[in-house]
């Protein structure tokens, strides 16, 4: 049997069963220094690698596709959300940018506009398994994606490599990694409930989440009433 039919009844079987193995959620994090430092005293003076296994990446993959196509299909986030999403550019979200700030220009009213650019790269270390799983099926995410999430969520271990030692495996306390191609659709998802809610509210704010940057535009005819908005906004996503 090849081993291309091997990998393919293997993926089959961890989609079917909703299932992403124990072993796949293991990972090796090696330790190196970094060059032409003083001392090495400073954590910061040393680079932190992640090596993972390469068929958890696959799966990964083939997730990401699945999760990507009925995303896209069935319109299941906001325009207004542009992050890693098929044929959507850092040009458009400066195109959609600039349409909002002219369109509150062109207002009869004079409005003072203020934008907040927030960047959220630390939050990925933080989602709530329970909340990300609720919005995901809320959104009417698939039974099987939804159950598989929960899956690769949760069981992470690794080692730590440093001068030719290896540590032994070790339960790490992380949500959904940063760098991984997948965190970056289910944060879409974490977020979309609460960029809906600031949007509902009668107040004059847009939202633009593009990246690692949400930005948030603001007009009002006074800085006192943006501050007021800002506030309705920042308890809209504490509570």
């Amino acid at each position: 049997m090849k081993l291309t039919s091997i990998l393919i009844s293997l993926f089959n079987a961890c989609v079917i069963h909703k299932y992403h193995l124990k072993q796949f959620q293991k990972t090796q994090m090696i330790v190196l220094c970094k060059s032409k430092k003083s001392d090495y005293i400073d954590s910061k003076t040393y680079w932190l690698i992640a090596l993972l296994d390469i068929m958890s990446k696959t799966l990964k993959s083939i997730m990401i596709k699945r999760l990507s196509d009925i995303t896209e299909t069935h319109l299941m986030l906001l325009n207004a959300q542009m992050r890693t999403r098929r044929k959507w550019f850092i040009i458009s979200a400066l195109n959609l940018l600039v349409d909002q700030v002219h369109a509150v220009w062109d207002c009869k009213i004079k409005y003072v506009i203020f934008m907040l650019s927030l960047n959220v790269a630390e939050a990925f270390n933080h989602v709530l398994h329970i909340r990300l799983l609720h919005t995901l099926r809320m959104r009417k995410t698939l039974n099987y994606i939804v159950n598989w999430t929960h899956s690769f969520l949760k069981d992470k271990e690794s080692s730590l490599m440093f001068n030719e030692q290896i540590s032994a495996m070790q339960w790490i306390d992380v949500d959904i990694l940063q760098r991984f191609f997948i965190s970056s659709i289910l944060f879409l998802f974490f977020n979309a409930s609460l960029i809906e809610k600031c949007e509902a509210l009668e107040i004059k704010i847009k939202i633009l989440d593009f990246i690692n940057d949400i930005n948030i535009l603001i007009y009002d005819r006074f800085i006192e009433s943006i501050c007021e908005t800002l506030s309705k906004a920042h308890n809209i996503c504490t509570t």
